[in-house]
């Protein structure tokens, strides 16, 4: 026993000499982990039972009373954090509202979270819904929460699904805790597809319940009359397109020429609780000005814009828009463009500035179009010139601009996502289509192989809000053709030439993708078409060709603005 006990201590003394001495080994100590803190606050006014906090990074915590709190897991310096309800009590049922919910942890515990709990007093939120076809409408109650210098992120609540015309009423809420909340369209119909708006989406403070929140669903388009000097307004049928006259043709300008629609809004962090507003522009050929219209978005009733019209140069022939913040009209007799910025309140235009305002182009520009992606405005100069100007949208000339086109350019158009550019290129004897493709950083412009193509074409073109199809008149039918998105060849969908009316003049596709338009310059109509996304198949609507008045030249139907 006492000889096993001695050899078990020589083996321990063996092994401690193999390890320390003579500075062979690191004796140093482990760094330190990196210090952590906690989030939390305080919460105040709870008396229901089963409210839930949780982070960004999915902490949670259970808060059963009014004191304070802490999430679990510590961060570390530097991390963000943002807290927000994840369920709110019950038994009595409560609103708690987060404040101070975001930031970056320091050194030092974080405890200045604070969450306020309400008693739910039974105000309601509605109001009504008109011109709903489509299922899916879904509304919602949001609040903005600040989520970090700048930013502020929608909190949205008591959502809803509308399924009919008529009134509706959100869950009750306690309106007081809802101050900076707005009401908001979380989905938008479809089974037709439709872009619906609220009137004014602003929640009041004030405790009583709140029924004037107006859902409109409408759709509506616009036809100059060149002749009448007027602007005609028409309700889309959102199943079949069909085009319905509203009320009598507004006064324009002298010889009303081209139109365009655009959704204004007010930006900010503020800008959902804001009325939106829709505006038609209308360019007046001959008294040398642009007419502008705000639109009543559930009548499509019209109102000149205060200040309206705005001057423009000689013969404004053709407009674009910039998103919804600048528009820019080409001026044939000029040989110009003008350039505007718009009021997002008001629809008013104001000169673009900073920078030059106009700027010269080729001979009798005609046609514009704004490429967004490329940030490019490209002008077709049809009076000889053959070409095609190219400027930034500060009006910037794009290097190597002008650019060869076909003869006599009339109409442009954008396909293949932005990538490609056509030219509706009317010659009497040579007609033909131009296509082009676009740089994407410098805007500069590339034939395509075999361009011109030797085309049908009379007048102007469109492609449909995809850029896969393209959709010329020629006559008195209109000629649709597939864009091959890796090359922009141009291939002839089967089925065409679709008969339209005398002197079909241009084409304009509705922003849902559903319908297609083609003004009848000689017919005093405008044809209205089903369009198949799938295949670019046209088929003429019931009750299609739709009476306008004298020589209806461009159509307009109105588009969301992107945010």
């Amino acid at each position: 026993m006492l000889r096993s006990i001695g050899s078990v201590t020589f083996l321990a003394l063996l092994i401690a000499g193999c390890g320390g001495g003579g500075g062979g080994g690191d004796s140093s100590s482990p760094p330190p982990p990196p210090a952590t803190f906690t989030v939390g606050g305080t919460v105040t006014g709870l008396t229901g039972t089963g409210l839930i906090l949780q982070t960004n990074a999915g902490d949670v915590v259970p808060v059963s009373g009014a004191a304070a709190f802490a999430f679990p897991n510590p961060l570390g310096t530097g991390a963000a954090y943002t807290v927000t309800v994840k369920a709110q009590p019950t038994a009595p049922a409560q609103t708690c509202i987060v404040t101070n919910g975001s930031g970056t942890v320091g050194t030092a515990n974080i405890t200045t979270v604070a969450v306020a709990c309400s008693t739910v007093t039974g105000y309601t939120v509605g109001g009504t819904v008109s011109g709903l076809v489509g299922s899916g409408l879904t509304l919602a109650i949001c609040v903005l929460v600040h989520n970090g210098p700048g930013l502020h992120l929608p909190i949205c609540n008591n959502l809803k699904q509308v399924s009919a015309d008529g009134t509706y009423t959100l869950a009750t809420v306690n309106l007081a805790d809802y101050s900076g909340s707005y009401l908001s369209i979380s989905q938008q119909p479809s089974s037709p597809t439709q872009n619906c708006t609220i009137s004014n989406a602003a929640i009041s403070t004030q405790a009583a319940n709140e029924t004037g929140f107006t859902v409109s669903c409408a759709e509506f388009a616009y036809v100059t009359n060149a002749t009448d000097d007027t602007l005609s307004t028409y309700r889309i049928d959102a199943t079949t397109g069909a085009m319905q006259a509203v009320g009598t043709p507004t006064t324009t300008g002298t010889s009303p020429y081209a139109t365009v629609g655009v959704e204004t809004y007010y930006s900010g962090v503020l800008a959902f609780m804001y009325p939106r507003q829709y505006v038609v522009f209308v360019s007046n050929e001959d008294s040398n000005d642009v007419s502008a219209f705000a639109v009543n978005s559930a009548t499509g009733a019209l109102t000149a814009v205060p200040g309206s019209p705005f001057a423009a140069g000689t013969d404004p022939k053709a407009m674009a828009l910039y998103g919804s913040g600048a528009l820019y009209v080409a001026n044939a007799r000029s040989n110009n463009i003008s350039a505007y910025s718009i009021d997002q309140g008001t629809g008013a235009l104001a000169p673009l500035s900073p920078g030059a305002s106009t700027i010269a182009t080729g001979n009798s520009p005609t046609s514009v179009v704004v490429v967004p992606g490329a940030s490019v405005v490209y002008v077709a100069n049809h009076g000889g010139s053959n070409n095609i100007s190219a400027f930034s949208t500060d009006l910037t000339p794009v290097p190597g601009s002008p650019f060869p086109a076909g003869g006599n350019p009339l109409g442009l158009a954008v396909g293949g996502g932005g990538k490609f550019l056509y030219t509706a290129n009317p010659d009497a004897k040579n007609p033909s289509i131009s296509g082009l493709r676009i740089d994407p950083t410098t805007g500069v412009l590339s034939p395509l192989t075999g361009s011109p193509f030797p085309l049908p074409v009379s007048h102007y073109m469109a492609t449909d809000q995809t850029g896969t199809y393209l959709y010329v008149t020629a006559g008195t039918n209109i000629v649709g053709y597939a864009i091959d998105a890796t090359t922009g060849t141009l291939t002839a969908l089967p089925g065409f030439p679709v008969a339209a009316g005398a002197n079909a003049y241009s084409v304009s596709v509705d922003p849902t993708n559903q319908f297609l338009y083609v003004t009848n310059d000689g017919a005093a109509n405008v044809s209205g078409f089903t369009l198949d996304a799938s295949t670019g198949a046209l088929t003429p609507m019931a009750g299609s060709p739709f009476p306008a008045g004298h020589h209806p030249e461009f159509i307009a139907t109105l588009f969301p603005a992107l945010f």
